[in-house]
């Protein structure tokens, strides 16, 4: 007999929630363990939102009523509510994010559709900065030395994408599209997987629109929400077996490769297309194999194409990706397993409420039957490939890594509800209340935790931008990932142009303060907000007030 639902309900949330206590202990009890973003999160967002999941799925298991299944929706309605998850994403660009791109990955995504909405694949760097352009944070720019010209290390999708509205001014709109065109593509999945079950189509889209991590990633210029829309687009072409739609879904696969890195779109697809292997239909797996082999083959080559444009080759002449992953297996990181599992938790915290608990009926039976085990198998790949070559994930909320594959986590969750056949009747009435507790309760909490992270960066930004300075340095030790806040236009025509003070010498001091051009330094108020934030203490000394040479310019 199967466990009461109240039980299968609340017992992973709880787990969540002992989880992020037992990290937070074994780092405060081991100093030997360096605390690491992904810490700082777990402390400061994900214990918080997993002890509301508790509490709220507590409250929700009591006295479980049966409930009719949630009524089906058709595409006229999933377009509306798509349309309003959108327009809420956009608006929690401008006011809850503050419309910052807080991280380098957001910044370079917006620095290259400047560059490509000037009709050029790279820009030339600014005469006289040739030498001096590591004072520019040249961070996750393409690695070539003696560089004329320069662009992100990033593959140029997203970038692309963005360059295409750019020019009126609304590249922060390509997030909320893409939450909708994922929404809309999620429920084509669903109901070619269950066509004679309309309700389950609707519960797909109920878990996607109260996903915390959907919303808020489509309220930034990451690639991530382009990812899990493309991954979305492409397995509802897929599902329906048709060599316009596969010739279609290769389209759509190119594009997604190109988006970000190369390695996200694959790692969901290929479990996905294991399986016409196993059922040996070889002319559709010979169709994709040879479709991803051109695509790989052009996005390879594509860094090494950029590099020739921005100066030397890229070092040893490959991509840079074969050297990037060896680098990543022969040095790793240290604390890769506690980052992973803070990464996993932090990913079901940003979800709806349901979605554990359902993930775990799915994969129970469903998961073993085409085509959920290769949705399956994605998750697996992801985390078992992110987590040798770089557990670190950096900025972003939920676990960015496995925004692409929100989509699996989903359709094999509705499949275990479904599955359940006449009992899925005693959750439904859990799965009403637990949506109404996510959207009321949890998810104004996530805006608020998101604020709270990027309105010291945001803030600190708009006092640089108020600067009367021609120059600016700003103290990268000063806080931590205060270096971020040095990004400047391509051409160098906004004011003041940010410079890392601690790349700032004596020889470019001199230059810059030629022609009446002023140098200033970032005050420290602007820097305690952000330390604050990580719980970190004023410096004894940074940067610029230890190198009088990079103070400012001298008076005439």
């Amino acid at each position: 007999m199967a466990k009461p639902p109240s039980a299968q309900f609340l017992g992973p949330s709880v787990f969540l929630a002992a989880v992020a206590a037992a990290l937070l202990s074994a780092y405060a009890l081991n100093p030997r363990l360096t605390p690491s973003l992904a810490i700082t999160f777990l402390h400061r967002q994900d214990l918080p939102l997993a002890l509301a999941a508790s509490l709220l799925l507590a409250l929700c298991a009591l006295r479980p009523r049966p409930a009719p299944d949630p009524r089906g929706l058709t595409l006229g309605p999933v377009l509306w509510l798509g349309i309003l998850a959108a327009l809420a994403a956009w608006a929690g660009h401008h006011l809850v994010l503050m419309g910052h791109d807080l991280s380098r990955d957001e910044q370079m995504a917006n620095f290259d559709a400047m560059i490509f909405a000037s009709g050029r694949l790279v820009a030339p760097l600014p005469a006289g900065w040739v030498g001096h352009e590591d004072a520019l944070n040249t961070l996750f720019m393409l690695p070539v030395a003696d560089r004329i010209a320069w662009v992100s290390g990033y593959l140029p999708m997203n970038a692309a994408i963005r360059a295409l509205l750019f020019p009126l001014g609304m590249q922060a709109v390509v997030g909320p599209l893409a939450v909708l065109a994922g929404a809309v593509a999620l429920w084509g999945c669903a109901r070619h997987l269950w066509p004679q079950d309309l309700s389950c189509a609707t519960l797909a889209l109920l878990l996607y629109l109260g996903s915390g991590q959907v919303l808020v990633n489509g309220m930034t210029s990451y690639a991530m929400p382009l990812h899990l829309a493309a991954n979305l687009i492409w397995l509802w072409l897929f599902l329906q077996d048709r060599r316009s739609a596969d010739l279609a879904a290769l389209g759509i696969a190119f594009i997604a490769v190109g988006l970000h890195q190369p390695v996200f779109h694959p790692m969901f697809a290929f479990p996905v297309l294991l399986g016409l292997v196993v059922r040996r239909d070889w002319p559709r797996a010979a169709l994709f194999l040879g479709g991803y082999a051109l695509i790989g083959a052009f996005w390879f080559a594509w860094p090494t194409y950029s590099a020739a444009l921005t100066g030397t080759p890229l070092p040893g002449g490959d991509a840079g990706y074969i050297k990037r992953l060896t680098d990543e297996l022969l040095h790793g990181q240290s604390g890769g397993l506690p980052e992973m599992i803070a990464n996993i938790l932090r990913f079901f915290t940003w979800q709806h409420l349901l979605l554990l608990p359902l993930l775990r009926l799915g994969l129970t039976g469903p998961a073993r039957r085409a085509p959920m085990a290769g949705l399956a198998g994605g998750l697996a790949l992801t985390l078992g490939v992110m987590a040798v070559i770089l557990p670190y994930q950096g900025h972003g909320f939920g676990y960015r890594y496995l925004h692409g594959l929100i989509g699996n986590a989903i359709l094999l969750a509705v499949a275990g509800w479904h599955a359940l056949g006449p009992e899925r009747a005693a959750w439904n009435g859990l799965v009403r209340r637990a949506s109404v507790a996510g959207l009321v309760v949890v998810l104004p909490l996530q805006l608020v935790l998101a604020h709270a992270f990027y309105a010291p960066f945001a803030s600190a930004a708009r006092l640089i931008d108020r600067s009367a300075a021609t120059y600016l340095l700003v103290d990268p030790a000063a806080a931590p990932f205060a270096g971020d806040l040095v990004i400047n236009t391509p051409d160098l025509t906004n004011r003041p142009v940010r410079l890392l003070a601690d790349r700032v010498d004596a020889a470019l001091l001199a230059q810059l303060c030629r022609d009446g051009a002023t140098v200033d330094r970032l005050p420290d108020a602007a820097y305690a907000p952000i330390r604050q934030y990580f719980g970190q203490p004023a410096p004894a000394e940074n940067i610029a007030q230890a190198r009088p040479d990079a103070g400012g310019c001298p008076p005439p």
